[in-house]
């Protein structure tokens, strides 16, 4: 677990199979993952579920260049840290504190995740 100053910045979401993820669309909340182990499919609450139930991102394994069986995630302190490498070798989604985004790898560039 990674903490800093008691503080937890490990990223947690839920598995499950794709099907399953309209019962994550009912109890969701904003910015929470889903990751559909079967289709390889990783899901991102844009709303929170109330009266009717969240809406969800997807990003499919061809985001991920078909070479990863499970998304990579890193935290960096400053946009600038990570922004102009031309690869993402040890990381495919990367949360920037500093603009409070997700950015995700697509094979050739950083893809803006904005939740706003």
């Amino acid at each position: 677990m990674n903490k800093l100053h008691k503080k937890d910045f490990s990223i947690a979401f839920k598995t499950g199979t794709d099907a399953n993820k309209s019962k994550f669309k009912k109890e969701a909340v904003q910015g929470e993952m889903y990751f559909a182990t079967d289709f390889k499919n990783l899901y991102v609450a844009e709303t929170t579920a109330g009266a009717i139930d969240a809406t969800l991102a997807q990003f499919t394994l061809g985001v991920f260049n078909n070479t990863l069986t499970f998304p990579t995630i890193q935290v960096f302190d400053n946009e600038s840290e990570f922004i102009d490498q031309a690869n993402a070798p040890d990381y495919t989604i990367v949360h920037a504190k500093d603009t409070d985004k997700l950015y995700v790898w697509d094979g050739t560039k950083w893809v803006l995740y904005n939740i706003n």
